[in-house]
């Protein structure tokens, strides 16, 4: 028994490492096809994309119904469990799949800006959603033996092979067609991968009571992910037709680079502390002081990266030829949601605790506030406004961290000021110094190199050494701290 639990050990290190270290090269990476693909392409692809992705979640909630869930719950699972779930999640799958092309002529008649050639990348999404379903049960497999590690391998392998192959592509300048051989790349790779990692062939069985079991679990499951699907991704298949492609793909400009680094800092760290949460639940203390660190170390990076974006972005912008004005109307959003995305990592460790502390209804309640307001706050405001619009809602959405807050306090005693304060201030400073520094190269000089060359440097040196002086040596001892916890 003993040598399971360190074997088990052994897993969960190697795969807590491997989750991080693949969250932070795959963001990369992708920022990088991001940025190419945005330098290359037409501005609506963006908006087709982000439509088309939007499409398949909403047929991967439809056949998805919790399967993989209720079997990693499930102590004993047996080969006819594996079986049933594979081939109700087939069945579903086709159907799904037959149905997303029979539909094909409606999206013309609801989308009046798609090109014609679009209905390829929509074709590829379709046949990639097929290979993801026969990956899930290789995939359960492993996660339930903890080696999840080497699922995370083969995600890894999934993001590079499609990250590289709209690298290249788009640099050749094949437009859409690039995301139309990365989609089918990225979903054969993925599959032999996952097959060759976990070797797993379904037997010809199906039990009524199995299939029954799976899903009185599996359904209840999946419909937690029922109101992200209508917040999100309904919201955009919605922007897609009311805006026209064009517009959607301005506004999914600012909104990626905007959230860029609370989506690499933010995901890591949640979840890094969600099992430290959920270990300390009923020590109220320790509870208190590893929110009050998660929240400092966040704000830590993701404050200073924002605020110093938010003063520097469309000169980064010129410096490429062409590409400023391109994306120039995509400035008034990307500053709406780089402050939205500020708030947003206020509150997000704390839908996190609830989680973890096993507040679950909390979250649930919360997710139900935010989906009605989207829906409530976003359509009548690009109906009078236009899509510039969008932004200015999320951020005034986001201004609900406040109640969140003041939710988490009664749940654990711990002060939100306190512990954002050192990097509150610093980012205070460094702000100070960013407009002083625009005024000067910007509004007087007229020279956009030299006012990069001083305020990003700059401010990352106003920044740190503040904070250095704010937190003393302690600052020092903390990060000792945090490095010793994570390798124990």
């Amino acid at each position: 028994m003993e040598d399971e639990i360190k074997k088990i050990k052994t897993r969960g290190l190697l795969s807590a490492g491997s989750l991080i270290f693949q969250s932070s090269f795959s963001a990369g990476l992708g920022f990088v096809a991001f940025f190419i693909l945005t330098l290359k392409s037409s501005t609506y692809l963006l908006g087709i994309y982000n439509t088309v992705l939007a499409m398949m979640s909403f047929f991967n909630y439809l056949t998805n119904l919790g399967l993989a869930a209720a079997i990693i719950q499930k102590k004993e699972v047996e080969d006819k469990d594996l079986s049933t779930a594979f081939f109700i999640q087939l069945v579903l799958t086709t159907l799904a799949v037959v149905v997303g092309f029979a539909l094909t002529g409606y999206l013309f008649k609801f989308y009046k800006d798609l090109p014609h050639r679009a209905v390829y990348l929509y074709w590829s999404l379709l046949g990639s959603f097929f290979f993801l379903s026969l990956k899930t049960i290789p995939s359960v497999l492993l996660e339930k033996r903890v080696k999840i590690y080497k699922v995370v391998f083969a995600q890894l392998l999934e993001n590079t092979v499609f990250y590289s192959a709209v690298i290249i592509f788009s640099l050749m300048g094949w437009d859409i067609y690039s995301l139309v051989i990365a989609v089918i790349v990225r979903s054969v790779v993925g599959l032999i991968t996952i097959y060759v990692m976990q070797p797993w062939f379904p037997k010809f069985i199906f039990s009524a009571s199995s299939a029954k079991s799976l899903l009185r679990y599996g359904i209840p499951f999946q419909g937690n992910s029922f109101l992200a699907l209508i917040k999100d991704d309904l919201l955009i298949i919605y922007l897609g037709g009311v805006l026209g492609f064009q517009k959607l793909g301005i506004v999914t400009f600012a909104k990626k680079y905007a959230e860029f680094s609370i989506r690499l800092v933010m995901d890591n760290l949640n979840r890094v502390f969600f099992p430290i949460f959920a270990r300390f639940q009923n020590e109220k203390d320790l509870l208190k002081k590893s929110l009050e660190k998660m929240l400092f170390y966040q704000s830590l990076l993701v404050l200073p990266t924002i605020i110093g974006a938010v003063f520097v972005f469309d000169n980064l912008l010129r410096i490429v030829p062409g590409y400023f004005l391109k994306w120039q109307p995509a400035l008034f959003s990307f500053w709406f949601f780089s402050l939205s995305a500020i708030f947003v990592s206020f509150y997000s460790p704390l839908i996190n605790l609830f989680n973890a502390i096993g507040k679950v209804k909390l979250s649930l309640y919360f997710m139900i506030f935010f989906t009605v307001i989207t829906w409530i706050l976003i359509p009548p405001m690009v109906k009078y406004f236009g899509y510039q619009a969008i932004s200015v809602s999320f951020f005034v959405m986001s201004l609900s961290f406040i109640i969140v807050v003041l939710v988490a306090k009664k749940k654990v005693k711990f002060s939100f000021l306190k512990a954002i304060e050192p990097t509150l201030l610093s980012s205070l400073l460094m702000t100070g110094y960013l407009v002083l520094t625009r005024i000067i190269f910007v509004n007087y000089l007229k020279n956009i190199y030299l006012h990069l060359f001083f305020s990003v440097p700059g401010a990352v040196l106003v920044y740190f050494f503040t904070l250095v002086k704010i937190k003393g040596r302690s600052f020092y001892l903390e990060l000792v701290d945090l490095f010793k916890k994570r390798a124990g």
